[in-house]
């Protein structure tokens, strides 16, 4: 108990420790690596293309959609972008026995913002799901691991699709504003092994190594014993073109590259280690619970969760960074000197490999950057699915079991911590120089006094070019003091007599950046 306390403390405290030590400059207004915008507008539901789902288990052309979040009162026309993939096992929300599983779920709606107050272009997409865990034992062995590998192909199509889609309209109304060459992808779970496997495989080789083909022959799943489950003759290849008529469309957006340029990798695995190559060299980070039972830290099964049953070897986290450590895909940023508390705790555990970030907790837990509640769970799968309450108690316990303390503020310390290693490992990566940085153009026009001050401290913000939105007050250990929002102030006058002595930050934000200032309380 006591070494979880710490962890869950020094994630607390990361976010408001680290504009202190470590990075060049201050982190807080930098663009790219800190938020310097104070809102987002979201566009929704844009349809980025059409394919066929087999979902119900008959053929149907949906609709995919993507949700769009970009900085208010940007000026740069053409940003990096990252896309956020969700996770869910590759079957609907509440379906899949889980409480998450969709676009818009608490973590990756959190990440696009936060990735958009920083200066990015972010975007949330859904993708085609779809397979058979229910096939049971021995004899379903071929179905459960033959339609989660096609379900995992489909996917990557889709998110193919998706890049495609989004950097065409760079290329022409940029109606977004990306910069086409610099796209990201992030998986949080089921997405992680597809943001993997998108710059990881490329040939068909790959998916024709021994436990990828079938063992028996079966026409209802296009299965051929003795063949790779992905019969690319029916699917489609890699990018999504070419299949059978009535099982892939291959009109979504055809002839536009769609590279990626980083990959961010929470809770997912990779098919096959041998997988990664030195070309193309394309860098990414990872985030792993050591003992998460959906995905191995090293190598391992995938399991069925509710059965129990195996579907697939596969490598984890720890596996894919240290080869591609090993191959120079992470070159950009290996090597570094940083001393900042994200880098300093990730090299405690990781092995000394960069891009790695084990979360060590007691017993078997996933995706600890997750949070729901239980009356959004109850009102939509009850009244809007049907499912009787006893249905809906599986579900609510199914999300606690590898999650049981979970809570807002628990998922946004795991947040901030994955925000604050891998974006400065992405703006390395992508030569991410021409951000602003305002920092000392605010620092210049402020005026905190006295410091120290044991009853009152003035904060004096007249001289800037616009007031004061919002300030903040933490101690040490990151524990917010004191918040003071919605504010139109140029002058504030701060009562800290109530405050125990000692050192304190002061996070003070205005429209252009924020400020830290260190104070201290006598």
């Amino acid at each position: 108990m006591g070494k979880k306390n710490t962890m869950r403390k020094l994630l607390l405290a990361l976010l408001f420790i680290v504009g202190f030590t470590g990075f060049t400059g201050n982190v807080f207004a930098q663009r790219f690596v800190s938020e310097i915008f104070s809102s987002v507008n979201v566009t929704n539901n844009i349809t980025y293309g059409q394919n066929i789902s087999f979902l119900t288990g008959t053929a149907d052309t949906i609709d995919l959609k993507a949700d769009v979040y970009e900085p208010v009162g940007d000026t740069m026309g053409a940003r990096p972008t990252v896309i956020m993939i969700h996770t869910g096992s590759f079957l609907p929300i509440f379906y899949n026995g889980q409480a998450t599983g969709i676009k818009t779920d608490s973590t990756i709606t959190e990440m696009c913002r936060q990735f958009a107050r920083r200066g990015y272009t972010a975007i949330a997409m859904d993708y085609r799901l779809g397979w058979n865990p229910a096939a049971l034992g021995s004899a379903g062995q071929d179905i459960r691991t033959g339609t989660l590998l096609q379900a995992v192909y489909r996917a990557l199509q889709d998110v193919k699709a998706c890049v495609r889609y989004f950097r065409n309209d760079a290329n022409n109304a940029n109606t977004y504003h990306i910069d086409q060459s610099q796209f990201i992808l992030g998986g949080a779970g089921s997405g992680g092994y597809v943001a993997m496997a998108y710059v990881t495989l490329n040939n068909v080789g790959q998916i024709s190594l021994p436990k990828f083909l079938a063992a028996t022959t079966n026409a209802s799943y296009g299965f051929t014993a003795g063949q790779s489950y992905i019969n690319q003759a029916i699917w489609g290849d890699f990018d999504g073109y070419g299949g059978a008529p009535g099982y892939n469309l291959a009109t979504n957006t055809p002839g536009v590259d769609n590279s990626v340029a980083f990959v961010i990798n929470m809770g997912g695995a990779l098919g096959d280690s041998s997988w990664l190559q030195a070309a193309p060299t394309v860098p990414m980070c990872a985030f792993h619970v050591v003992s998460d039972p959906f995905a191995p830290y090293k190598d391992g099964p995938v399991i069925v969760p509710t059965t129990g049953d195996f579907v697939v070897d596969v490598s984890g986290s720890w596996r894919v960074i240290r080869i591609a450590d090993s191959l120079g895909n992470n070159s950009a940023f290996q090597n570094n000197t940083w001393t900042d508390p994200y880098t300093t705790r990730a090299n405690q555990v990781n092995d000394g490999y960069d891009g790695l970030f084990p979360f060590e907790m007691p017993g078997y837990q996933a995706g600890p950057w997750e949070w729901y509640d239980s009356t959004t769970v109850y009102m939509t799968a009850m009244f809007g699915l049907g499912f009787t309450q006893g249905h809906c108690d599986t579900i609510w316990a199914n999300s606690l079991a590898t999650n049981p303390d979970m809570s807002r503020n628990k998922a946004l310390a795991y947040i901030d911590t994955i925000m604050g290693y891998v974006n400065h490992r992405i703006a390395l990566s992508l030569n991410l120089t021409t951000g602003i940085d305002n920092s000392s153009l605010l620092r210049s026009t402020l005026k905190v006094f006295p410091n120290p001050a044991s009853e009152y401290i003035t904060v004096d913000a007249s001289a800037a070019a616009s007031p004061v939105r919002s300030l903040s007050l933490y101690d040490v250990s990151g524990r917010l003091v004191r918040s003071l929002e919605r504010l139109d102030d140029t002058k504030l006058m701060i009562d800290v007599r109530s405050l125990d002595a000692g050192s304190y930050f002061m996070k003070i934000k205005f429209d252009s950046g924020e400020v830290i200032e260190k104070i201290s309380v006598q």
